[in-house]
């Protein structure tokens, strides 16, 4: 995939889905969003259709990788960046699935906003390294044996919808 420097260029794509989410009064979305560009998340499928998860278990629901993007980085870098920090392995970057761009309001007013982008990728390594300095551990997993809450307001879940359909 091509190097992607800003997200607002594929709002034309008819491939690719992007959301102009409703603004949320959300203080610690706002604190995380303000000084950064956004989160690069990574849909990673091998060839057996297996998705490479982030699970914890105090978590009400495992994650994808993704990492903070700053206003100067190459977003699809910071999607390999973070499978590698979080399971060890590498990617290839294979497409954008998703863009969001999300505006949140803080407790006194003040608005900031950020895009959610999420990368199709394919892993050229494919065993874990439980010894990454992660909190979370990675698994891959059947999808069709994912016990999902039912949450469709939760951009978590949907991101994972998202790569398995």
């Amino acid at each position: 995939m091509n190097e992607l420097t800003d997200p607002e260029t594929l709002r034309e794509r008819e491939d690719v889905e992007f959301i102009d989410t409703p603004t949320e009064e959300h203080q610690n979305h706002f604190e995380v969003y303000g000084p950064i560009a956004g989160m690069a998340i990574a849909g990673v499928t091998d060839t057996e259709g297996q998705l490479l998860l982030l699970e914890r278990e105090d978590a009400p629901h495992p994650i994808v990788p993704h990492g903070q993007v700053t206003h100067t980085d190459e977003w699809a870098t910071i999607a390999r960046e973070a499978v590698a920090d979080s399971a060890g392995i590498t990617v290839s970057v294979t497409d954008v699935l998703r863009v969001r761009h999300n505006t949140y309001r803080s407790e006194t007013g003040e608005e900031t906003t950020g895009h959610d982008v999420v990368f199709a990728a394919s892993p050229t390594t494919h065993e874990t390294d439980p010894e990454t300095d992660h909190a979370w551990t990675a698994v891959w997993r059947d999808p069709a044996t994912l016990d999902l809450p039912d949450d469709g307001d939760n951009d978590v879940l949907n991101d994972i919808r998202l790569v398995v359909e």
